[in-house]
């Protein structure tokens, strides 16, 4: 009887082999738990860069297509003959892209006497899309300016003008008469960022040529 009480119980060497078995279970099971938790911190990434551009995009679609033309003062107060102001970030010391007028500003009463008409520019500063809005239509060097951060990681931006049936590299195209109040009739954004490369967004502008 003894004997066989005895030989019921596990051998070190059994014991040893089975807590082997179960460091390598949990060691496979943390490895496969943080490759999930790393494919997921990537794949939520992506979809935030994503949903950046999207929002992006449709902000700048719809503040051009609301462009309206008008004349306008810089902060100095002298009169600027160019209703859209347009150029390559790299041309302006503080980077500005685009500015123009647009409506349709939220206002938060209908019997407000406040103008539905807002000034818009974007801006690129340290490899960030800035847009900045204000309701001063004729803002001075002291004006607040409402800014927000639309993407970051921009590495590079470009802007096409598309003229009475031809592609323009500026705006006004070399040969317009300043003050006209010319607008193009489409507007091409081509940009790089740190995730997208080869970005290009195509605007239509209403009233263009």
């Amino acid at each position: 009887m003894r004997r066989q009480d005895r030989q019921q119980g596990f051998t070190l060497i059994e014991m040893l082999v089975a807590v082997g078995l179960l460091s390598l279970l949990g060691l496979a099971s943390a490895l496969a738990l943080n490759s999930a938790l790393r494919s997921q911190s990537i794949i939520g990434a992506k979809q935030d860069a994503l949903e950046q551009l999207q929002r992006t995009q449709r902000l700048l679609s719809r503040d051009l297509e609301q462009l309206l033309l008008r004349p306008s003062r810089d902060s100095f107060g002298n009169p600027l003959d160019l209703e859209l102001i347009a150029q390559q970030p790299e041309a302006s010391d503080n980077g500005l892209l685009l500015q123009f007028f647009k409506t349709g500003r939220r206002l938060l009463k209908q019997s407000s006497p406040s103008s539905r008409l807002e000034q818009v520019r974007y801006r690129v500063e340290e490899q960030q899309l800035i847009r900045e809005t204000t309701s001063v239509l004729d803002p001075a060097g002291s004006t607040p300016w409402h800014a927000g951060v639309l993407m970051d990681q921009v590495s590079q931006i470009q802007l096409r003008f598309f003229h009475q049936q031809q592609w323009h590299q500026q705006w006004p195209p070399l040969a317009a008469t300043a003050g006209t109040g010319l607008l193009p009739a489409a507007i091409e954004i081509q940009w790089q960022t740190a995730r997208f490369s080869d970005l290009s967004q195509l605007i239509l502008i209403p009233g263009g040529s």
